[in-house]
């Protein structure tokens, strides 16, 4: 197969003229700029740092220059997508100036296309006698998510740093000071936090060419700006970021005719087509689309009803003389040069009084803009409503004054086009002293709505929304926790696998009274109710909102569902469908909208891990659904709640029933991978561990053979109510840690209370109250779940000597084990009549062969001479009997011997009449010998208790456990001294009871395995022959083959036929030992250029075990350029 790669160069450099002459936002003037916005690796001073904010719907990169909402990682283009992933963006740059005179001169720091703020801070220089600024390595801009610890983020680990210069964090011991081993690094709630400290110190940062005035090197400020960013996962506030700038003067001059501004490049979907507006009641600036569709929503476009994007100041400087909080003063534009707008409202770049004048609500020449349908002059450009057209919007139109003029040409309308705004707040009034400090915060939000004009009705509610949040002190309603999920792998044959997730139950306890968007009389509790797992399309562009109907797609298919058994079940809500008035319809949301229910949901209890054997997704794997090593699959494991008034339509609001966690940050990327040669596992998938207890209250299986570890456990039931705990030993036994507490067990084929740990799934059962006395055999009909015990419930030993079994027919009435014809005489067996001995009091019973040398045993006889024999079990007399019983308390290591009777049968005719003693026969009825077992201690003496009784009221007296024996074969002998028949009943869960199993950890990379087993033999290359691509190709330039089932440690070199070395890799182990058996070649040689077609020899050097030869078979694609 020939592959041909076309590149264009034509129209490649045509596109990019295009781009160029669109955006020319961004030059870099002044060549002693330590910051280079050039592609990244070539020279810069001070290395450009990009942070994706990212934890909801909207993905907005913000960079240490003091700029956000612009992504300059290859070029300048937008930085604000929405939805994530999606490839449609709604702002292209903002980023927060500062305009002032300083002694009477101009003073100016600009952050809007490229930011003259640098990392760092200003510090007064005693030698100097002047104020200069400070950065090192620990300024930069600092990101920390929801789940994050010090392990696995080192920006969570060196957070205290920057808690001097205003990290936030969550004072979990109300304290007042950061301790790290304890507060948690971020926004309280929030799903990611970025922070940064910057300063306009460094004079080199300016410049001319910035896109908003930019490059007043003198005087400087001496501003310090700290910036928190932060998202929230929660419904209802998926599409918001909030920023706060704390902004200081530590410089030592007055800043006069202080003016701070967000400048901002909106740019909806195709950037041509765009409106502007604001709302001055609440200091909202938004862009939204000029006509009624953004393009065809093909590409980057939004098509029909498009949304509308806005900024909110929730916190704006305070002249503290008289306290006056300033609010939007002010609500601008200005217009990109290339469009030919009145020169007043041109570009500023490099015009810093031109940037200031805009600041303050006047055009660049201090011309005022007009209300064109007042003719009045104002400051706050298209303030009506573009719903209802009411009021100056931009359907009105706008006069294009400029030198000073009140008029000038109107445009009626405007035409849609690329849109600039200034958000301002400020006052000639206002004046910012040495070391005064001013706080500012900022709602960034967009929404969609019915129509383009409906969407900016929509996004002034998210508005109010977000002020809400604000005016609560940012105490907004937390999602459920992510599960916290670990997987593993189990090979099949082929080169196929099974995957499973494992998760703990960290999101149970999860409760949280909705008092933001709910009066507390509401009662808007949420609480967990349960999992879903989902399958996500690895090539997916962006995930739906499960509980937003519309925005659910093909590509996340739900797998597995599992809830509490409280018959909440499927839930529905109300959702708008369109029309004029509007209209509302039900749709599902838990499962989410058109999704079926998997099996079992609802009311199926919890589970905590699943194995999946197959994807939704085939096509993305060449049309195989099996799981391929290699092959890489998404999945997500979803906690979600319920509210207590989910069905209470006069309370509930809508959209409001259930909370889930993140989707985003919750995608479990796997590469299913074998573990290294030289790996030997004791234990693997899909194992029983055996616990020191015969039935399955306790059942521990294998589910992550990867994670398990040299250990002792203990399941240990608790007073008074028999909850239970899991204990871990590290040392065998030794000391215990509690792992975890205060669970709780529950019937069904549900997990529930059991958890994963360790990679074992410790499944813990009530054993069933209809299982009691003697363990029921394991037959056909009878497993071990049904009867809930990995084994029956006798042993005999050696088990080559029995001869023994039950004579099950001597008695109509059931036996628990009918094999050895054993039984614990209560309701519905036996007799039918209960004994004085409770179930709960059995345990563990040994009958010990003798050569002779027994004990005594009460004899009774059976006369059958009678209508009714039964009636008839009287004492005869003690007699010998060739074995001695104990009972065996391994909780308190105690073994005991007990009392015991033989009951022979008189049978009329028989010769003789009646056997004597312990003298089973091979007849069907056994010679009608039974073996009582009482509670009691043994004593060689008659005790009147038993004597003065009849045992077929066993009601009356103390029975453990009755046997009816027969032989298997007549000419053998009965028993041999030395053999022990153990009986074993249900262990009823009580107090102190406790259950314990030993794991062993597996052996990774063994070099002395791996020889043994010759494993070298199993390396193989993938796929082998290439031919030109591969599904396992990553896309057209990342093309390669793999080395699979290496050691942890060893070198490849690859050599041509002719024996020429082209190629070395050197594999090292990997920080995941038990992974770390792959390396990728990308068919390239020593000097990274495309080796040719051909076959290619690789020697695999592993030391310490051997050497491996392997022959690679490559057809390379053809690439060629046409001009």
């Amino acid at each position: 197969m020939k592959i041909k790669l076309t590149l264009n160069i034509i129209v490649l450099l045509l596109t990019f003229s295009v781009i160029g002459l669109s955006k020319p936002r961004v030059e870099i003037l002044n060549g002693n700029n330590p910051i280079s916005f050039n592609p990244p690796g070539l020279g810069q001073a001070i290395a450009i740092q990009r942070v994706l904010l990212g934890a909801n719907q909207i993905g907005a990169w913000f960079q240490n220059t003091g700029i956000m909402d612009q992504d300059t990682r290859t070029q300048n283009t937008p930085g604000f997508e929405w939805p994530k992933g999606s490839g449609k963006f709604a702002n292209f740059t903002a980023g927060l100036s500062i305009g002032c005179h300083i002694n009477g001169q101009l003073a100016q720091v600009m952050a809007s296309y490229s930011g003259e703020y640098t990392p760092g801070y200003t510090k007064f220089d005693a030698g100097s006698q002047t104020y200069v600024g400070y950065t090192d390595a620990d300024f930069k801009l600092y990101s920390v998510k929801s789940g994050d610890n010090a392990n696995t983020n080192p920006d969570y680990a060196n957070w205290g740093k920057m808690v001097p210069y205003g990290a936030p964090y969550v004072d979990i011991n109300e304290n007042g000071q950061y301790d790290p081993a304890i507060d948690i690094p971020g926004q309280k709630d929030a799903g990611q936090t970025l922070f940064l400290a910057m300063t306009d110190a460094f004079v080199e940062q300016r410049n001319a060419g910035e896109g908003f005035g930019g490059g007043v090197t003198s005087p400087l400020l001496y501003a310090d700006l700290r910036m928190t960013a932060w998202a929230y996962n929660s419904p209802g506030l998926e599409d918001l970021q909030f920023v706060k700038w704390t902004v200081m003067n530590n410089g030592g001059s007055d800043w006069e005719n202080t003016y701070i501004s967000v400048v901002v490049d909106p740019d909806l979907g195709d950037a041509g087509d765009d409106y502007i507006g604001c709302d001055t009641n609440l200091n909202l600036g938004y862009v939204y689309n000029g006509n009624p569709n953004d393009g065809t929503g093909a590409g980057n476009t939004y098509g029909a009803a498009p949304p509308s994007y806005g900024m909110d100041y929730f916190s704006s400087p305070i002249i503290r003389a008289t306290n006056d909080t300033l609010g939007l003063t002010s609500f601008v534009f200005f217009t990109n040069t290339g469009s030919s707008p009145p020169p007043c409202e041109s570009d500023p770049n490099g015009e810093p009084l031109g940037a200031y004048n805009m600041m303050t609500g006047v055009k660049k020449d201090e011309t005022p803009f007009i209300d064109i349908t007042t003719n009045t002059p104002t400051k706050f450009v298209y303030p009506g409503d573009p719903e209802s057209q009411s009021g100056w919007t931009e359907f009105a139109g706008a006069v294009q004054n400029c030198n000073g003029a009140l008029t000038g040409p109107t445009v009626t309308p405007n035409p849609p086009g690329d849109r600039r705004f200034i958000f301002n707040s400020g006052s000639d009034q206002f004046t910012m002293s040495p070391g005064d400090t001013q706080e500012l915060v900022l709602a960034k939000f967009i929404t969609r709505g019915s129509s383009n004009t409906n969407s900016v009705t929509k996004i002034k509610g998210l508005s109010k929304t977000a002020q809400l949040i604000y005016d609560n002190d940012f105490n907004v309603t937390p999602p459920p926790p992510t599960p916290k999920t670990v997987t593993s792998i189990t090979p099949l044959v082929n080169g196929t696998c099974n995957i499973t997730l494992m998760w703990e139950a960290n999101a149970e306890t999860y409760s949280y009274w909705d008092t933001l968007f709910f009066n507390r009389g509401d009662s808007n509790i949420y609480s967990f109710e349960g999992y879903e797992v989902y399958e996500v399309n690895r090539f997916a562009s962006q995930l739906p909102n499960l509980s937003q109907p519309e925005s659910i797609n093909d590509d996340i298919k739900l797998l597995y569902a599992y809830d509490l058994k409280n018959n909440i079940g499927t839930i529905f809500d109300t959702f708008s469908v369109g029309g004029d008035p509007e209209v509302f319809s039900a749709f599902p949301i838990v499962p989410p909208y058109t999704m079926a229910s998997p099996s079992g949901f609802p009311n199926s209890g919890l589970n905590r891990s699943v194995t999946i054997s197959r994807t939704s997704f085939p096509e993305n794997y060449g049309g195989r659904t099996e799981l391929i090593y290699g092959q890489e699959y998404h999945f997500i494991v979803v906690a979600y709640a319920v509210s207590k008034i989910y069905n209470n339509d006069s309370l509930m609001k809508r959209g409001f029933k259930t909370l889930r966690n993140s989707l985003s940050s919750s995608i479990i990327k796997i590469i299913p991978t074998a573990p290294p040669a030289g790996t030997e596992y004791t234990f693997a998938n899909g194992d029983t561990l055996n616990t020191n207890r015969r039935d399955l209250g306790v059942k521990p299986v294998i589910l992550g053979q990867d994670l398990m570890k040299d250990a002792k456990y203990k399941v240990l039931f608790m007073a008074p109510d028999t909850s239970y705990g899991i204990l871990r030993s590290m040392d065998n036994g030794a000391s215990y840690d509690t792992l975890v507490k205060n669970l709780r067990t529950t019937l069904g084929t549900s997990q529930d209370s059991a958890r994963v740990i360790d990679g074992v799934l410790i499944n813990v059962k009530s054993i069933k109250s209809n299982l009691k006395g003697v363990i029921r055999d394991l037959t056909a009909t009878a497993g071990p779940d049904s009867i809930q015990s990995r084994f029956g419930g006798w042993d005999y030993t050696p088990s080559n000597n029995r001869n023994l079994e039950g004579a099950v027919k001597f008695r109509p009435a059931d036996y628990q084990s009918i094999q050895m014809g054993l039984v614990y005489p209560s309701t519905g067996f036996y007799t039918n009549v209960g004994s004085t001995v409770k179930p709960d009091e059995l345990l563990p019973t040994e009958i010990e062969f003798t050569d002779g040398t027994g004990q005594k045993a009460y004899r009774f006889i059976a006369d059958t001479s009678q209508t009714n024999f039964d009636n008839f079990y009287i004492y005869d007399k003690m007699i010998d009997v060739p074995f001695k019983v104990y009972e065996v308390n391994s909780d308190l290591g105690t073994r005991r011997q007990l009392n015991v009777a033989i009951v022979n049968s008189k049978t009329p005719g028989a010769n003789p009449p009646m056997q004597e003693g312990f003298t089973p026969t091979a007849d069907s009825l056994g010679g009608k010998v039974l073996v009582y077992i009482f509670k009691s201690d043994y004593s060689p003496n008659p005790d009147p208790s038993y004597t003065s009784k009849n045992l077929f009221l066993s009601v009356q007296v103390d029975i453990s456990y009755v046997w009816a024996p027969k032989l298997i074969a007549g000419n053998s002998p009965v028993f041999t001294p030395g053999d022990k028949l153990t009986i074993y009943p249900y262990m009823v869960t009580k107090p102190g009871v406790s259950y314990e199993f030993v794991t062993k950890a597996p052996l990774f990379a063994n070099n002395e395995v791996a020889t043994t087993r010759n494993d070298l033999e199993k390396i193989r290359v993938v796929p082998n022959p290439y031919y030109g691509f591969s599904d396992l190709d990553r896309s057209l330039t990342d093309r390669f083959v793999t080395f699979r089932h290496l050691p942890a440690t060893c070198t490849i070199k690859i050599y041509t036929l002719n024996g020429d070395l082209i190629k070395t890799l050197n594999k090292e182990a990997g920080p995941n030992v038990s992974t770390s058996s792959t390396i990728e070649w990308n068919m390239t040689n020593q000097d990274n250029s495309p080796v040719a077609s051909g076959i290619y020899i690789a020697l695999i050097d592993a030391p310490g075990i051997g050497q491996k030869v392997e022959k690679i078979v490559i057809f390379t694609a053809q690439e060629r350029i046409n001009f």
